[in-house]
């Protein structure tokens, strides 16, 4: 299921060209692990994880490791 915050390869794909990140490491340079959202955010992994769940907050899964784009702020979705 797609959610808002998933990222296509074509959205990375320009999210590195934009950036001009060709010659970088991907991960190094554009993602950051669950852990480092969680201490750069001042909360727990299990908030990280819940927000990416719920699409609030952008990042892909490669594998069973997941990897939130680098400076995303999780976006709450208020109910009308």
């Amino acid at each position: 299921m797609k959610r808002d915050t998933d990222m296509t390869g074509r959205e990375i794909i320009i999210f590195i060209l934009e950036n001009q990140l060709e010659d970088k490491s991907v991960f190094d340079s554009c993602f950051e692990s669950m852990d480092e959202t969680a201490v750069r955010l001042g909360v727990g992994i299990a908030t990280v994880d819940t927000w990416f769940r719920l699409g609030q907050i952008r990042g892909v899964v490669i594998g069973e490791n997941t990897y939130i784009l680098k400076g995303s702020v999780p976006v709450i979705h208020k109910e009308e």
